[in-house]
């Protein structure tokens, strides 16, 4: 726990200076940029969700039942 709690620190130093010397604005775009990129994936989904409902609705089943089968599977 105190490597933990040592390590959080550190980051916390450094981001700290970074964000002294750089500004937030510099420093925070990493963090905006990948944000932007996993929500990608999401929002592509609902979009297509809204132009063909019906398709992605027996894909979705299909993906479920898939899931459910994988699950009792492993059940034994």
């Amino acid at each position: 726990m105190a490597r933990f709690l040592w390590s959080a620190g550190t980051i916390l130093v450094a981001l700290g200076i970074a964000a002294q010397l750089f500004g937030w604005d510099a420093i925070m775009w990493i963090p905006s940029a990948v944000l932007d990129a996993l929500l990608w994936i999401p929002q592509a989904v609902v979009e297509a969700l809204r132009e063909d409902p019906r398709t992605y609705g027996v894909i979705l089943a299909g993906l479920a039942l898939m899931l459910v089968a994988r699950l009792l599977s492993r059940r034994g």
